[in-house]
C-alpha cells in the first residue's frame, strides 16, 4: 500500500504483507525485556530506611498516623542532603523518597534543586531518574525551569537515544511558550532520528508545542506532514494527533491528504499492521477512531473529499462489527463521521441501521452510544429517528440518569409538527418530576421551543405554556411571557371572530388558574394582564366582572418574589374598572392599603388610580379596551406645553438649558472657584509685637 503522492510519493505506508514479514520479524516484534535479577522485586535493593518508609505507610491505620511519618521521613531527608557530598546512588534514592512525600501531600520543595542537579549526572539511570523527579515536581512556569533548560538542550542532541527520550518527556511536560524558540528546533531535527522510539516521542513533542503556539504547525507545516509516511506505524499514528489539530485550525492545509488518511485506513483495516497493534482481534482501533476524526473534518462540506471516504467509512463499520466493545466505538466514529461529512444515502441507512441496533440493546453503554449516534443522524435527516421515536420514548424510563438526559435532548432534535404534542408532554413530566435545576432550565428552554415552532393550534400553546410557567416559575425568561401576552393580543390576524374566541378561551382559562393558591409570579403576571385587557370577554358560568376583580383583590394580599407582580395586578384592577365603569369597594380598599407600599411604582400607581378615579370619562380615555396593539403618537417636540412655558417665562421663570449648557456653566463656576483659591503671595507686614 502507498499513499496519496501529495503527501509522501512512492514511499511505502508500512512494510509488506504479513506473509512477506515472516521471513524477518526481528523489525516489527518488540524484544522481550531481560528478566530481573531474583532478588529486584523483593525490596533488596532498597536502603533499611526506604524500605521502611514504605511498609509503615502501607501500615499506617489513619492519615494522621500518616502525616506523623511523612513529617518524620522530611526531617531526615533535609539532614541527608544538607550533607556535603551524596552519591548519585543514594541521591536517586532520596529523590524517590521525596516524591512519596509530595504524593502523600506534603511539600518536599526542598528536594527540588537536587532533582534538577540530578539532570546534570553522566550516569544514565541517575539521569532519568532526575528528569523523571524534575516532571513531577516542577510546573512550566517553575522559577527553576531557568536551570533547567540547558540541560534539555544539552541532552536533545545527545548520541544516547535514552537521555533524548528523557529530555523529549520532559518538553512535553515542562516546556513553557518563552522556551519554544530554543527547543522546536532540536525536536524537529529528531523527527528524522534513526530510532523510531525517539521519533514517536518527538512527534509527541511537536504536539504540545503545537498546543503552546499554533504558529510552530503552520511554519513547520511539511515536516510535520513527512512523519506521516513513516515505515513504523507508531510514530505514524503520534502524527495523526497534530494533524488534527492543524485540521481542525486550518482544514484546507490538510485537504490534499485525504486520499493517505483513506489508504493508511484501508491498510489497518485489512490488517497490514503487526499484529502488536491489534485490541481484541481489531486492527489499531484508536488510529482507527483518530483517523475517523479527522476524515470528518476533511469531509465537512466538501463533497469530492467525501466521495473519497464513502467505501472505506462502508468497509470500516461492517468490519468493527465483531460484537467487542472497541468495535462499536469504531462503529460510533464511523457514524459520527458519516453525519459530517457531505451526506450519502446508501451510508447514512448503514449508519441508522448500526444505530438501532444500539438503541434496542439492554446494554446501559450501548444505549447511550445509540442514543448519541441518532441525534448526530437527526441533525442531517430527521427521517431517519421517525422508525425509532418509540425506543427512544422507551429511554426515557431507563434509570440511568445520563442516558434520560442524552434521551431528553434527542427528542428535542427529533420533534416534527407530527410528534410535538407527544414530545412536550415527555418532557413535561420529567419537568415536574425533577428536582435539579440545571436540567429545569434546559426543559422550560426546549419545551418552549417545541411549543413556538410546532404548536398545531394557539389554546395548545396557551395551556402548554402555562404549565411550563406554573412549574418552571423563576426559570421561565420573560420574553417568553411576553411572547404569550402578544399572541394573545394580536391573534392570528386572519379572523377577528376566531381571535375573539381565543381572548375569551385565555380569559376562562387564567379565571379558573387564578383560583389556585399557589402560582409563579410569572404566571401571575400574564393573568393579570390578559384579565385586565380582555376581561368583559368572560363566559364561564357563575362569573361576573364584580367576581373576577374579587379575584384579582384577593390575590393582590399574596406574597410575591418579585415586587412588580403586585404593581401588574393594580394595573389591572385600574384597567377593569376604566373600561366597564365599574366602582368596588374591594379595589378601594387595596389603593387605600398599598397606596402607602415601601416600592414607590405600587404607591404611584395607587396615587394614579385615585386620580384618575374621580374622573370616569379621562380614565376610559387613558384606558381604552384591547388598545394595546394601537401605535401611540408621540408629540417628541412637546408642542402642547408652549402656552405653559411662555407664561412661565414672562413670570420670570428661568430658562430651560440643555444637559451641555448646564455641564459648561458648571465648569465656568469651577474654574473660577479654582482661579481665586490659588495660593498668591502675602505683602502685609507682620503687626508689631
Amino acid at each position: 500500500g502507498h499513499f496519496g503522492p501529495s503527501a509522501c510519493g512512492e514511499r511505502a505506508a508500512f512494510p509488506p504483507l504479513a506473509s512477506q514479514r515472516a521471513a524477518d520479524t526481528s523489525l516489527w516484534l518488540p524484544r522481550r525485556p531481560a528478566r530481573p535479577p531474583a532478588g529486584a522485586m523483593s525490596g533488596g535493593h532498597l536502603s533499611k530506611e526506604f524500605f521502611e518508609l514504605v511498609k509503615s505507610i502501607g501500615e499506617s491505620r489513619s492519615k494522621q498516623e500518616e502525616d506523623k511519618i511523612i513529617v518524620g521521613e522530611i526531617q531526615i531527608l533535609k539532614a541527608h542532603l544538607s550533607q556535603p557530598s551524596v552519591s548519585a546512588k543514594k541521591m536517586k534514592e532520596y529523590m524517590i523518597r521525596a516524591v512519596y512525600c509530595e504524593m502523600l501531600g506534603h511539600d518536599a520543595g526542598f528536594a527540588y534543586i537536587h532533582a534538577v542537579k540530578l539532570t546534570h549526572e553522566k550516569n544514565l539511570l541517575a539521569k532519568r531518574i532526575g528528569y523523571l523527579t524534575t516532571n513531577l515536581f516542577l510546573h512550566k512556569d517553575h522559577e527553576l525551569m531557568l536551570l533547567l533548560i540547558n540541560t534539555m538542550q544539552r541532552d536533545l542532541q545527545s548520541a544516547n537515544h535514552l537521555e533524548v527520550c528523557s529530555a523529549l518527556t520532559s518538553v512535553c511536560r515542562l516546556v513553557n511558550v518563552e522556551m519554544i524558540p530554543a527547543i522546536s528546533p532540536l525536536v524537529l531535527k529528531l523527527l528524522a532520528h534513526p530510532q523510531e522510539v525517539v521519533r514517536k516521542k518527538a512527534v509527541v513533542a511537536m504536539s504540545r508545542l503545537n498546543k503552546l503556539d499554533p504558529n510552530i504547525a503552520t511554519d513547520q507545516r511539511d515536516q510535520i506532514r513527512k512523519v506521516l509516511c513513516d515505515p513504523d506505524p507508531g510514530v505514524m499514528g503520534a502524527s495523526l494527533h497534530i494533524l488534527f489539530e492543524i485540521a481542525k485550525t486550518n482544514v484546507q492545509t490538510c485537504k490534499d491528504l485525504v486520499p493517505s488518511f483513506v489508504g493508511i485506513l484501508k491498510q489497518i483495516t485489512e490488517h497490514r499492521l503487526p499484529r502488536d497493534f491489534d485490541y481484541h482481534r481489531m486492527p489499531a482501533p484508536w488510529l482507527q477512531v483518530k483517523l475517523l476524526s479527522i476524515l470528518g473534518v476533511l469531509g465537512t462540506a466538501d463533497q469530492k473529499a467525501s466521495e473519497q471516504m464513502y467505501e472505506i467509512l462502508q468497509e470500516c463499520m461492517r468490519r468493527a462489527d465483531s460484537g467487542v466493545n472497541v468495535g462499536y466505538a469504531i462503529i460510533y466514529e464511523c457514524v459520527k463521521c458519516i453525519a459530517k461529512i457531505y451526506p450519502d444515502h446508501s451510508l447514512l441507512e448503514l449508519a441508522a441501521s448500526n444505530i438501532s441496533r444500539f438503541i434496542s440493546s439492554d446494554n446501559h453503554n450501548l444505549k447511550y452510544l445509540g442514543v448519541t449516534g441518532l441525534a448526530q443522524i437527526v441533525q442531517v435527516n430527521p427521517t431517519y429517528a421517525t422508525e425509532h421515536q418509540m425506543v427512544v420514548v422507551d429511554c426515557l424510563e431507563d434509570p440511568d440518569e445520563t442516558l434520560k438526559r442524552k434521551t431528553l435532548d434527542l427528542l428535542f432534535r427529533m420533534t416534527n409538527p407530527q410528534n410535538a404534542t407527544v414530545v412536550c408532554d415527555k418532557l413535561i413530566f420529567h419537568m415536574r418530576t425533577s428536582v435539579d435545576q440545571h436540567l429545569r432550565q434546559e426543559l422550560v428552554q426546549r419545551i418552549t421551543s417545541i411549543a413556538e415552532r410546532f404548536a398545531p393550534d394557539n389554546e395548545w400553546y396557551v395551556n402548554t405554556m402555562n404549565t411550563v410557567f406554573e412549574l418552571g416559575g423563576d426559570l421561565v425568561p420573560a420574553e417568553t411571557a411576553y411572547n404569550l401576552m402578544r399572541l394573545v393580543a394580536e391573534g392570528t390576524g386572519e379572523d377577528e371572530q376566531k381571535d375573539m374566541e381565543f381572548r375569551a378561551f385565555g380569559v376562562n382559562t387564567y379565571i379558573k388558574l387564578l383560583e389556585k393558591t399557589s402560582l409563579s409570579d410569572i404566571l401571575v403576571q400574564v393573568i393579570a394582564w390578559v384579565l385586565g385587557e380582555y376581561a368583559r370577554l368572560v363566559s364561564v358560568d357563575g362569573y361576573t366582572l364584580d367576581d373576577i376583580i374579587d379575584l384579582l383583590c384577593e390575590c393582590v394580599d399574596r406574597s410575591f418574589e418579585d415586587s412588580a407582580t403586585r404593581g401588574y395586578l393594580i394595573t389591572a384592577l385600574m384597567k377593569i374598572c376604566a373600561q366597564n365603569g365599574v366602582r368596588n369597594s374591594a379595589v378601594e380598599a387595596v389603593i387605600k392599603n398599598y397606596r402607602s407600599s415601601r416600592f414607590t411604582d405600587i404607591q404611584q400607581r395607587c396615587y394614579e388610580f385615585e386620580q384618575l378615579w374621580q374622573t370616569p370619562a379621562l380614565m376610559r380615555k387613558v384606558l381604552p379596551y384591547d388598545a394595546s396593539c394601537e401605535d401611540i403618537a408621540i408629540n417628541k417636540s412637546l408642542s402642547f406645553l408652549d402656552g405653559f412655558v411662555k407664561k412661565k417665562l414672562d413670570e420670570g421663570a428661568k430658562p430651560y438649558q440643555s444637559a451641555m449648557q448646564r455641564a459648561s456653566a458648571k465648569l465656568a463656576v469651577d474654574s473660577g472657584a479654582v482661579a481665586e483659591s490659588k495660593p498668591t503671595l502675602n505683602f502685609t507686614p507682620y503687626e508689631a509685637p
